[in-house]
This record gives C-alpha cells, structure tokens and sequence, in this order.
C-alpha cells in the first residue's frame, strides 16, 4: 500500500474539538484544510466530516492531523507541510495536495459486515485490519486493508534431517577446497493483502515480498 503521508490511527485518538491554538497554528489549520478542500470535496462537507486532532508547528515538523468519520468508519489523514520562497515570500506546500489526488463527498459506503465478508471471500482469514482514506489512481477512495492470515508450523522431522544431511554435505564440500559454499537463507513466503473499495465493494488482492 504507497509513500503516505496517510496515516491510521486507533479510533481512541482524542477528539479535539475545540482546542486552543496559537495565531500561527490556527494559520497551519486554516491552510490545511483550505488544501484538502481544493482536492474536491466541499467545505460542507469537510466541516460536517472531518475534525481536528492535532497541530504540530515545530522547526523541521509541521503537520496537521485530521479525523475523517463516515458512516461508522473513522481514519486519520496526516498534512505534511513544507514550504518554498517566492519573491522573498514563504508559501507553504501541503502533502495532501499530492498524496490524495482529487477528493470527492463520501456519502454511500458498504457496510462493515459487508466490508468482512468480501474481505474474507477475496484473502480468506484477515489479520490487521485498517481503514485509510487512499488514492487509487488519480482518486482518494476510503478503503478497508487487511493481510491474509498466515499459518506457522514447525518443520517436520524428515524436513530438518534432509536439512542437516545438506549442511554437512556441503560443509564436507567446503573443506576439500572444491567449491565456494554459498551460506542457505530461509525465503519467506509473500504476504497476501486485501484492499476493499468501500464505496464499490470491489476487492484488489496483492501481496508484499518480505526478505529475512
């Protein structure tokens, strides 16, 4: 799932409402938001969905985290902010401007048993499930993400006899000076992902390559 300036925190992060800005993180808010309206949603909509969460306005870290809620599911989006000089003048840029693409009104979404139910059919048993406002494409879609559960077990002992048969061997090997002895690396299965459109119920299945 991307480079994101998109993350996903727990739902039991604080809701700020309200809080008590200084005049210049009350400017970072102000642009923040101004950015996210600008990929295309409305600002009706942006003030009836989203809500402040924090503001961070230090040297090298200035960020504005935003709760988005919809019909039950909540994600956070994170704004970057950067900045570069224009006859002399300082003009901020925002992540959000690239990471989310263009934005429109959620309205309808799938239901959360539904969302589980496809999510199952497309990578069976699902483990770290996530909700995340993502672009696909040229568009941000709120999306359910999820990595198929996976199964360990020990080796069996004919495993780990073959195994020890072909360390000694090749260690023999080594010894008669005959060939270079390249070192055995367990490879790791690829880890299957699930990404279901909430909005469409389409599901995407792919899956990650990790190394030891």
């Amino acid at each position: 799932m991307p480079s994101r300036a998109l993350e996903l925190f727990p739902d039991q992060a604080p809701k700020v409402s309200s809080p008590r800005l200084t005049d210049a993180e009350r400017a970072l808010v102000a642009g923040s938001r101004q950015a996210i309206v600008g990929t295309g949603i409305s600002e009706k909509y942006f003030d009836r969905h989203f809500t402040l969460v924090k503001v961070v306005n230090q040297p090298g870290d200035r960020r504005v985290v935003w709760k988005l809620s919809v019909n039950g599911y909540e994600t956070t989006v994170s704004d970057v902010l950067g900045f570069y000089t224009n006859d002399g003048r300082r003009i901020d840029t925002h992540s959000v401007s690239s990471t989310l693409h263009h934005t429109s009104d959620i309205e309808k979404t799938i239901s959360r048993s539904a969302a589980n139910d496809i999510m199952r059919k497309c990578i069976g048993t699902f483990a770290h499930p996530a909700i995340e406002l993502l672009a696909t494409g040229n568009e941000a879609r709120l999306v359910f993400t999820a990595e198929a559960a996976r199964k360990t077990a020990r080796r069996s002992e004919k495993e780990e006899r073959e195994r020890e048969e072909r360390e000694r061997a090749a260690q023999k090997k080594g010894k008669q000076g005959s060939d270079v002895i390249e070192s055995e690396e367990d490879i790791r299965p690829p880890i299957i992902t699930g990404t279901v459109d909430l909005q469409s119920g389409k599901c995407t299945k792919g899956q990650l390559v990790t190394t030891p």
